[in-house]
C-alpha cells in the first residue's frame, strides 16, 4: 500500500482514518453517483478542485486523493463542501486529482482531472546592467502590477561579502556607486508579491572608465560563433590585444570570431592587452550549452508518454522562434527562443487529440496553424501563444501540411478524406471547399494555382474559388505517400512528389503536366525530397536507405545505407531531410538509437552521431534547419517522453526549396 498522507484533517475526521477509514472498509463504485463537472483549476502552488452532484444525490463527504512529485498518495476528505484548494504543490508539476463521494461506507468511482500550478510571482524581466566609472546602472521590466518592491544583492565576484538594498515597486532604474572598476559584480533582483518572492534574476556586470569589449552573444550552444570586438575608440593607445579562450586557444586582433568545444553556464574568455606599461586583463562570461535546443518535458495524458510523429519544426517569420507540436494524446504547441534555448509558451487545446499534422506558421503575420486527429480541430495559435480561432469543417487533419499563401490572408489545408478547404487568415471562416480523391499528402502555392496530391491524384484547383482546373492520376498503388508534401527546384517551376513503392515523379509548373512519371529510386514509400542548390534531389525511403538523384529524374547517382539500418525498414519514416548552402544533406532515422547522418554532395557520409541514449529517442518525423542548427524530434515510448533538439552543426541554409515548406515557416508557398 502507498504511504498515506492526510491533509486539512479535523480531529474527528484523524480518528476516522486510524479506526475505521481503511481501504478494505470501503467499497467503491456500489450503485452510489460519482461526482460531476470535476474541475482543476491550478493556481500558484496549489489549485482549486470543485464538482457538483445531481440532484438528488447527498453524499455524507468527499474524499480527494492525489500523487505528489515524490509519488507519494495524498488524501483528504473535504467535510462534504464540493470544493478544496489544495496548497503546498510544485509550480511546473502535472497533477492528477481524483475525488470521490462518500455514502455512509460506500464510496463512488473516482472521476480525475488534471491541472499544472504556475506561479503568478513573476520575475523581472530584461534585467540589465551598464558600467560607468566607478558605478553600474541597472534596469528591468515591472513584472507585474502586484509587485510590492524589489530586494537587490550585490557582490564582488569571488568574494562572499554581500550587499542587500531595498528598492521601491515603482522603480525600474538603479544606481549602484562606489564600485571598483575592471572588475566583474553579480547583481540578483527578486521582484516581492503578497504571497512571496519571485525567482531570483542575476546580470554580471563591470564598471569601468571605457567598456573593454564588446560581444555579439552572450548565450550560444556548443560550436556557435561568437564575435568580439575590441574597444579601440574607447582605449585607443591599447597594444596587444588577445582573447583566451578556456581550451587554450590565443586569438590575437580587435576584432576576433570563436566557439566553445564544452558546455559551462560560465565559460570564461580572458581579453588581455597592454594599456602603457600595464598588463590588463578583463574576463568575459559566456553560458555555453551543450545544444540550442533541448527539452523532453512535454504534458502528457495520465501514465503515457508524448513526442513527435509526423510532424516537422518550422520557424518564425524573423528566425527567432521554433515550434513544435507533439502527437500523442495531447496535441501540445510549443514556442521556444532559439538565441537562449529557453521554453517562451506552450499551447495546450482544451480537447485532448493526438496529431499528425506538420506546422505552418503563417509568414505575413507569425500566426502558426496546425491540426488533430479528430474531427473538427484545425486551429490557429498567435505567436504569443494564444488560440484564435478553430475551424470545424475538417475530419481528421493525419494528413499534409497547411499552406499560406504569399499576402498571408488565405490558409490552404486537405484533411485525411481528401477534402480541401480555403480558411480566411484573420476569421477562421471557411471561403471555399472541394471534394478530392484519398487522403491529402501535399498543398503548394503557386500564385493562383494550389497544387494538391493525394493518394490517387495530382489535383489543381483555382485559388479564388476551389474549381478543379485539372486532375492528373498516379499509376496504380504509386500515389502520393501520405503526410509529407513537394519539393521543388532552383526554376521554380519543376516540382517533385514522393510516392509509393519507391516512386518519385516530376511535375512542370507552367505546362501544367508530368516531367517524369513514376521514376523508381528505392525498394519502399518515398517521403519528402530536398532539392540542393546544384538541382540534385536527395530523398530517404521507408527502406532505411536515402538516395541522391539527378534533378532530370534519369539516374540514382548514390545511395546512402548506414551500416546499423541494414535490412531494416522504417528508417526514414516522414522524413524530411535539410540541405545547406554547400550542397551537404541532413537526415535522421526513424530506428533505435537513431543515427543522424551528414551526406557530401557526392554522396558520402561525412559525419554521423546518435542523439538521446535511450530507445525512445528514434525519429518519425521531420528536420529543418536555421544559422546553422539542426533542429530534430523524437517519438518516445511508454514512460519515456520524446527529446526535440536543436544541435549546431555549422554551414547556411540553402536558397533552393530546403525543407519542409521551402521558406522557414514552412509555408509551402511559391509565389
Amino acid at each position: 500500500m502507498k504511504k498515506i498522507y492526510s491533509i486539512l484533517l479535523l480531529p474527528l475526521i484523524a480518528v476516522m482514518i486510524s479506526s475505521c477509514w481503511e481501504e478494505t472498509k470501503y467499497k467503491a463504485g456500489q450503485g452510489r453517483h460519482q461526482v460531476t463537472e470535476f474541475k482543476a483549476l491550478p493556481g500558484d502552488c496549489e489549485a482549486l478542485l470543485t464538482w457538483t452532484m445531481p440532484e438528488g444525490w447527498n453524499p455524507t463527504d468527499f474524499i480527494v486523493t492525489y500523487s505528489n512529485e515524490n509519488q507519494e498518495e495524498v488524501v483528504a476528505r473535504t467535510g462534504g463542501k464540493m470544493e478544496y484548494l489544495v496548497g503546498g504543490l510544485q509550480n511546473n508539476y502535472q497533477y492528477t486529482f481524483k475525488v470521490q463521494a462518500v455514502y455512509g461506507t460506500v464510496i463512488s468511482q473516482a472521476v480525475e482531472a488534471a491541472a499544472r500550478p504556475a506561479t503568478t510571482r513573476f520575475a523581472v524581466g530584461d534585467l540589465a546592467g551598464t558600467g560607468s566609472d566607478g558605478m553600474v546602472t541597472l534596469t528591468w521590466t515591472c513584472p507585474g502590477a502586484r509587485v510590492d518592491g524589489y530586494r537587490l544583492e550585490y557582490v564582488r565576484e569571488g568574494d562572499t561579502d554581500r550587499q542587500t538594498e531595498q528598492i521601491g515597486a515603482d522603480v525600474e532604474t538603479y544606481t549602484v556607486d562606489n564600485l571598483e572598476n575592471d572588475v566583474n559584480y553579480l547583481f540578483t533582483l527578486v521582484a516581492s508579491y503578497p504571497n512571496g518572492e519571485s525567482e531570483p534574476v542575476t546580470v554580471r556586470v563591470m564598471p569601468t572608465q571605457a567598456i573593454p569589449y564588446f560581444v555579439n552573444r552572450t548565450e550560444v550552444s556548443v560550436g556557435e560563433p561568437v564575435e568580439f570586438t575590441f574597444n579601440r575608440e574607447g582605449l585607443p593607445m591599447a597594444t596587444g590585444v588577445k582573447w583566451t579562450f578556456p581550451d587554450g586557444t590565443v586569438l590575437e586582433g580587435d576584432v576576433v570570431t570563436g566557439s566553445f568545444s564544452s558546455a559551462n553556464e560560465d565559460s570564461r574568455v580572458i581579453l588581455s592587452a597592454r594599456i602603457g606599461s600595464v598588463e590588463k586583463s578583463w574576463p568575459i562570461s559566456i553560458n555555453v550549452r551543450l545544444f540550442a535546443v533541448m527539452y523532453t518535458e512535454w504534458i502528457q495524458d495520465g501514465t503515457a508518454y508524448n513526442g513527435f510523429k509526423g510532424t516537422c519544426p518550422v520557424f518564425s517569420p524573423d528566425g527567432k522562434i521554433v515550434y513544435i507540436v507533439t502527437f500523442n494524446k495531447i496535441s501540445a504547441l510549443y514556442a521556444f527562443e532559439i538565441s537562449t534555448g529557453k521554453l517562451v509558451w506552450s499551447y495546450t487545446p482544451e480537447t485532448k487529440s493526438g496529431s499528425y499534422n506538420m506546422l505552418t506558421v503563417n509568414p505575413v503575420n507569425g500566426d502558426i496553424y496546425y491540426g488533430t486527429t479528430t474531427a473538427g480541430q484545425f486551429y490557429c495559435v498567435s505567436s504569443l501563444g494564444s488560440l484564435r480561432w478553430t475551424y470545424k469543417g475538417a475530419a481528421s487533419m493525419q494528413s499534409a501540411a497547411p499552406a499560406v499563401s504569399a499576402d498571408g490572408a488565405t490558409v490552404y489545408i486537405v484533411d485525411k478524406n481528401g477534402r480541401a478547404a480555403a480558411i480566411d487568415a484573420l476569421t477562421g471562416a471557411e471561403r471555399w471547399n472541394a471534394v478530392l480523391t484519398g487522403h491529402g499528402s501535399g498543398i503548394l502555392v503557386s500564385g493562383q494555382d494550389i497544387v494538391i496530391g493525394t493518394k490517387n491524384n495530382l489535383y489543381i484547383l483555382d485559388a479564388a474559388d476551389g474549381n478543379i482546373t485539372k486532375t492528373m492520376e498516379f499509376s496504380k498503388n504509386n500515389g502520393m505517400s501520405d503526410i509529407t508534401g513537394f519539393a521543388v527546384a532552383g526554376d521554380r517551376k519543376t516540382v517533385y512528389i514522393p510516392q509509393f513503392n519507391g516512386h518519385i515523379s516530376s511535375f512542370d509548373l507552367d505546362r501544367k503536366d508530368w516531367i517524369v512519371k513514376d521514376f523508381k529510386v528505392g525498394g519502399n514509400t518515398m517521403y519528402e525530397p530536398v532539392v540542393a542548390p546544384c538541382g540534385d534531389v536527395f530523398v530517404g525511403g521507408k527502406d532505411s536507405k536515402a538516395y541522391i538523384v539527378d534533378g532530370a529524374l534519369t539516374a540514382v547517382k548514390a545511395t546512402v545505407q548506414v551500416r546499423s539500418l541494414e535490412g531494416k525498414n522504417n528508417g526514414y519514416n516522414y522524413s524530411h531531410p535539410v540541405v545547406d548552402s554547400e550542397g551537404n544533406f541532413y537526415i535522421t532515422s526513424g530506428q533505435v538509437m537513431n543515427t543522424v547522418i551528414k551526406v557530401s554532395p557526392d554522396g558520402r557520409i561525412v559525419d554521423e552521431w546518435n542523439e538521446g541514449s535511450t530507445d525512445a529517442q528514434k525519429q518519425m518525423g521531420g528536420n529543418n534547419f536555421i544559422n546553422g542548427i539542426l533542429f530534430s524530434a523524437f517519438i518516445g515510448a511508454n514512460g519515456d517522453n520524446g527529446m526535440f533538439v536543436g544541435k549546431y552543426v555549422g554551414g547556411e541554409r540553402a536558397m533552393s526549396w530546403s525543407s519542409h515548406g521551402g521558406d522557414i515557416c514552412g509555408s509551402c508557398c511559391l509565389k
